[in-house]
């Protein structure tokens, strides 16, 4: 887990895209079955026929009207790092596990106060 860490990190800091950081997650999560190289080619080649799921999951936290937190999270960690959310209910972490399973886009969780304060989590 510590490789997913030091690679959401570089997202939040802006070093690495949402997409880049999936691709190399990708390549973690099947690190042990090695592609030949013409494979890792036919696999680029053969994504543009993939249905066009969420790739992400982005976040937004406002306070006093002011966005603070502006993060985009690979979709193949989001529902492990939705249980490092500060703030959020067993309830509304479970909403954003599902909506990540059934593959759903668009809002997910959009919480507001009367003091400008927002967190508002969407799938794209």
């Amino acid at each position: 887990m510590a490789d997913v860490e030091k690679i959401l990190r570089l997202v939040s800091e802006g070093v690495l895209t949402p997409e880049e950081a999936d691709e190399i997650l990708n390549a973690l999560d099947a690190s042990d079955a090695a592609p030949s190289p013409g494979a890792a080619g036919a696999a680029r080649a053969g994504s543009a026929s993939e249905p066009a799921g969420p790739r992400q999951l982005r976040i937004e936290v406002t306070e006093a009207g002011r966005r603070v937190v502006n993060l985009r999270v690979p979709m193949n960690v989001a529902g492990w790092a939705s249980a490092f959310l500060p703030g959020l209910s067993a309830d509304e972490s479970d909403r954003i596990r599902s909506a990540i399973d059934s593959g759903v886009r668009g809002p997910i969780v959009d919480i507001g106060d009367d003091k400008g304060g927002r967190v508002l989590i969407v799938s794209e």
